[in-house]
């Protein structure tokens, strides 16, 4: 004889509520928990319906065991799902804080607007497909990292079993834009060096008057390849001016944490990015004026601070930029301080090859550096003509 039919994971059976004193009432059923086990779970009441009531509560927390994830199905609102997946990714031990933080914003920002009123049963190929169109109508950038959220939080639901698939696989591919790097030509950087040299040094100017820091922090940038979190990130103890050359242990970033506000982080963009790098003498000379405005401080002081000796934002610090640029006439030219990097890729990779560059900027692999920094070397060379001569007709 066939025994009971098997309850599947995560459901319960029948509810039987009986009296056990008066006003006082117990609602009892079995139930088939996530580790497959059937237990028989109670719940009291001071009516049948109150232990009832009492119950279901019981067997909803008991369903979700602390997960978020846990209870979601293909049917519920697709916001949940995201949450659900936020609070997965908290968890990752492996992804920096500070990506998470970028993860959680795009996922607000890009993806939830359009998929709001959606269930998750409801984001389909074509949904998505129709919302990624959209936003490479905006920008490609915009519309890959709007994709590569979408597909984490769908691959997620995937994994715990909520959809067989992820739709996300499913769409079209983008063409990615074509892309040269461009570096600062010697007018260029003539003009910033000139325009932060005086920056607010006009008569008239309202506020305190400049310590020099963004005209200091153009000639390390430019002496360095360095991002500008990390060139903020820079500390006292983290350069050696008695070396030959001096040099720069590049070993931080700025960062600003939710909650925490700014402040310097222990390792660079990623990890392989820690590096120590030779300074020219131009850069050195700025680095021992620095190092002199806080002569007899603590090591750990940082080289480029605020008035109040706090890290400065990289966003201030942008926006600084761009006015100096507007005072130089350089305005309008999609101008950033990336740009002194991409300028020092360029230079190392022309006149020592690209794998030098791609150790001083700090990338694994040359790949990077000349997809994204290096400017192209279109310079005629002898050495192809002089070889190619050997094919000229017998004379």
């Amino acid at each position: 004889m066939a025994g009971r039919p098997r309850l599947p994971i995560g459901t319960f059976g029948a509810i039987t509520t009986t009296e056990i004193a008066p006003r006082r009432f117990r609602a009892t059923t079995r139930v088939r928990d996530w580790d497959g086990r059937t237990r028989q779970v109670a719940a009291t009441g001071s009516s049948r319906s109150a232990a009832q009531t009492a119950l279901k509560v019981d067997l909803t927390r008991r369903m979700r065991g602390g997960d978020a994830a846990e209870g979601l199905n293909a049917d519920s609102p697709f916001p949940e799902l995201a949450e659900a997946w936020l609070e997965d990714l908290l968890l990752d031990v492996d992804r920096a804080e500070s990506t998470k933080e970028i993860y959680e914003r795009e996922l607000r920002s890009l993806v939830l607007p359009f998929f709001h009123s959606f269930t998750v049963r409801e984001v389909t190929v074509g949904r998505i497909e129709r919302f990624i169109k959209l936003q490479r109508a905006k920008s490609y950038t915009r519309a890959k990292h709007s994709r590569t959220i979408l597909s984490m939080v769908l691959a997620f639901a995937v994994r715990r079993e909520i959809i067989p698939r992820n739709p996300v696989k499913e769409t079209s591919r983008m063409k990615k834009p074509k892309h040269t790097p461009k570096a600062l030509t010697p007018e260029q950087i003539a003009a910033i060096r000139a325009a932060a040299a005086a920056w607010r040094t006009a008569e008239g100017i309202m506020g305190p008057k400049p310590d020099g820091l963004i005209r200091d922090l153009v000639e390390v940038m430019l002496g360095t390849a360095t991002r500008i979190g990390e060139a903020l990130a820079l500390r006292a103890s983290d350069v050696d001016m008695a070396a030959d050359p001096p040099r720069v242990h590049v070993s931080g970033t700025i960062v600003v944490r939710k909650g925490a506000g700014v402040m310097r982080q222990s390792h660079p963009k990623t990890h392989e990015s820690n590096r120590v790098v030779g300074v020219p003498l131009f850069a050195a000379e700025v680095i021992r004026r620095r190092l002199a405005l806080g002569e007899g401080e603590d090591q750990e002081r940082l080289l480029f601070p605020s008035r109040k000796g706090t890290p400065l934002t990289p966003h201030n610090v942008r926006r600084t930029f761009r006015e100096v640029l507007k005072a130089a006439g350089l305005d309008g030219m999609e101008i950033t301080p990336h740009a002194f990097r991409r300028t020092g890729a360029t230079l190392l990779a022309t006149e020592l090859g690209i794998q030098t560059a791609a150790d001083v900027l700090g990338h694994t692999s040359t790949a990077t550096t000349r997809a994204h920094y290096a400017e192209p070397d279109r310079r005629v060379k002898s050495e192809p003509a002089a070889v190619l001569q050997r094919l000229a007709p017998p004379s």
